[in-house]
């Protein structure tokens, strides 16, 4: 539990538009075990394709979709990319820094 913590703060922490990214290299050099990212992949999968689902159906369908998306973001240099640019986009359509 302390490692999803930790985790969870130093995402945080991060620099909006570089979270995502720091967190992939941080994990990248750490992890040495290919089930824990099959695990995270499948995952991210399941948790996405429920969020299309709830997109449809009545339901929360964007929030399932984005932990999807993060989870798979720990594995994929391209989706960590991705969304760290769609952040910036969202905080400047929200006002935000």
């Amino acid at each position: 539990m302390n490692s999803v913590n930790s985790s969870w703060h130093s995402l945080r922490r991060d620099a909006p538009g570089q979270r995502f990214m720091r967190r992939y290299e941080r994990l990248r050099g750490r992890e040495h075990r290919p089930a824990w990212r099959v695990l995270r992949g499948l995952g991210g999968v399941a948790l996405v394709l429920v969020g299309v689902v709830f997109m449809v159906l009545p339901g929360p369908g964007i929030v399932p979709v984005v932990a999807g998306l993060a989870l798979m973001a720990s594995d994929s240099p391209r989706i960590a990319r991705w969304l760290d640019a769609a952040e910036l986009k969202l905080r400047r359509w929200l006002g935000r820094r």
